[in-house]
């Protein structure tokens, strides 16, 4: 009997093992993901910010600065006050309508949090099943009972989860393989 105890306790062990496995690289992909998403809006963020200044500022330029210049008796070439009248306007406006509508169209933001809370979610399901242990320290059918649990709520998570990209996962099985993981989640905010 005992030696059946000890097979089931074994079984169940290595299941949680895989459990931890799977847990630590789905939870380094999401976050991977939800890092790249949050790189990709800042920067059209600040496109998007650095646009509509270089439009105000030169509108500026062309009505407020050329008029004290010309008051001054200063010569402005038709050429600069074209370019700073239409050309680099139109420029600024352009990339401030694209930077805005891949905002807009891509929301990554969004992604990014849902990827952060689902990287978090197996944070915290890693963390339970790492102290497996000292919920069940013998060998018994307890461990049995905890690694059908812990199978379950895996699985929920992985349903309730979006989809991990390939690159994501390269990355997650690179940082595993180096050592670690780089992310810190108690650093990682929610918004």
């Amino acid at each position: 009997m005992m030696e059946t105890y000890q097979n089931q306790f074994e079984s169940a062990a290595q299941e949680i093992a895989r459990h931890i496995e799977d847990a630590t690289i789905s939870k380094a992909a999401h976050f991977a993901i939800a890092a790249r998403y949050n790189n990709r809006e800042s920067t059209l963020q600040r496109t998007a910010a650095v646009s509509f200044s270089g439009v105000v500022l030169s509108w500026y330029i062309s009505t407020q600065l050329y008029a004290v210049l010309d008051g001054l008796g200063w010569i402005v070439y038709p050429a600069i006050k074209m370019a700073t009248q239409s050309a680099i306007p139109t420029g600024f406006i352009i990339a401030n309508l694209i930077a805005t509508t891949f905002l807009f169209l891509n929301r990554y933001g969004d992604k990014a949090y849902r990827h952060r809370e689902a990287a978090q979610k197996y944070h915290r399901f890693f963390r339970k099943c790492i102290n497996w242990r000292t919920e069940c320290p013998a060998p018994s059918y307890v461990l049995v009972a905890m690694a059908t649990a812990y199978r379950e709520e895996l699985s929920e998570i992985n349903d309730s989860s979006p989809d991990i990209e390939e690159w994501a996962w390269s990355v997650a099985h690179e940082e595993l393989n180096n050592g670690g993981n780089k992310y810190n989640v108690d650093k990682e905010k929610t918004t």
